[in-house]
């Protein structure tokens, strides 16, 4: 049985660092199973597992402030200027050294092919380069060198056939469909959820697929009847994906035609009133997203906003947003072929490994002056 062939970009593995999303373990686990052959440009691999570049120019700038800091500073701040700086580089590379691990077992677990340059791709991409044609954003535009590379490894497997594509990027993706024999997704939600993915998987979801689609409705049933018991570990996960956000909003206070504010949310203090509204995704190999709303109290500089008091005079930085997503309910397939006669959406549930591992919006509540 020939695989469904995915080829990813940067932009995919950036927007999910942990590629622990609900899609994405959905994607694993076809890879995992044998369903589906995971392509990745070695530029990919090795943006991924490296240092961002705004992450890099962002150490630069902090290394000048602080080198300014030591000029200005008094002689006793010095070692802590100094300790400071050493203990954020070496968050960076404690980072760094995660996502190549984490990439690493991904890869192990997926199968995945890295894709090395051939020999033509630097001819090629250095006729886009002085051109300024797609992924370039104009001629001679150093910066999306990389983004070049990988749609020339992207585009060289179109030789053995038709193949999807995930990519976020807006000018890779539309390089890419320069291209008939690409399919382009712009998340792997979308490629999961496409009547062209369910055609390349052929009839694998044939096997026991009555038994599978029943008890994964089942579970979404008993999940929406009792989730409060997951709340605390879902509360855990909304404040990791919050905390360290940045917001931008409009201050009613200055002029209309005055750029965004952006607002800092430096941690979160409550999660409540989730809601549910009964909508489900069920991306196959047991994994099952179910979409929630949720209000999130949180603690943020807001330095445009001025002093805010409560209702008891006392100074108070904290704001209310709103967060949406959906909540990834993980199951083992055996479980979801048993005979659902024999077996309740409770013991289901129980079974199952739930989290929040991406929120699809985060907004800010407006204070009432």
């Amino acid at each position: 049985m020939s695989k469904a062939r995915v080829a990813i970009d940067t932009s995919i593995l950036r927007n999910d660092g942990g590629l622990s999303s609900g899609p994405m373990e959905a994607l694993t686990r076809f890879a995992a199973n044998g369903h589906v052959e995971i392509l990745i440009p070695s530029v990919v691999a090795r943006e991924f597992t490296s240092k961002p570049s705004p992450r890099i120019e962002a150490m630069e700038e902090l290394r000048k402030t602080l080198k300014n800091l030591k000029k200005i500073g008094l002689a006793e701040l010095h070692k802590k200027i100094t300790d400071f700086e050493t203990s954020v580089a070496g968050e960076f590379d404690r980072h760094e050294t995660l996502a190549k691990q984490r990439f690493a077992a991904w890869e192990k677990r997926t199968g995945a092919v890295i894709l090395p340059p051939a020999c033509d791709h630097a001819t090629r991409v250095m006729d886009k380069y002085f051109a300024g044609t797609l992924p370039f954003k104009s001629e001679k535009a150093r910066a999306d060198m990389p983004d070049a590379l990988v749609v020339e490894a992207i585009l060289d497997l179109t030789s053995k056939g038709p193949i999807f594509a995930l990519a976020h990027d807006g000018r890779v993706a539309e390089a890419l469909k320069t291209n008939p024999t690409i399919k382009v997704f712009k998340t792997v939600k979308e490629l999961l959820e496409s009547e062209e993915f369910e055609d390349a998987l052929g009839d694998i979801d044939e096997i026991d697929a009555e038994h599978e689609h029943t008890n994964a409705a089942t579970v979404v049933k008993e999940f929406l009847r009792d989730n409060s018991r997951f709340h605390k570990s879902m509360e855990n996960d909304v404040s990791r994906l919050v905390a360290g956000k940045t917001l931008d909003y409009r201050n009613p206070h200055y002029d209309e035609k005055e750029g965004p504010d952006e607002i800092y949310i430096t941690s979160v203090q409550e999660v409540s009133e989730w809601t549910f509204d009964g909508s489900s995704d069920y991306l196959g190999e047991g994994v099952i997203l179910v979409n929630f709303e949720a209000s999130v109290e949180i603690e943020a500089d807001d330095p445009m906003g001025g002093d805010w008091y409560d209702d008891e005079g006392t100074l108070d930085s904290s704001r209310m947003v709103t967060v949406s997503g959906a909540v990834s309910v993980s199951l083992d397939l055996d479980d979801l072929w048993r005979d659902p006669s024999k077996i309740t959406g409770l013991e289901l549930l129980n079974a199952a490994t739930v989290s929040i591992d991406e929120l699809a919006d985060i907004s800010l509540v407006a204070r009432s002056h």
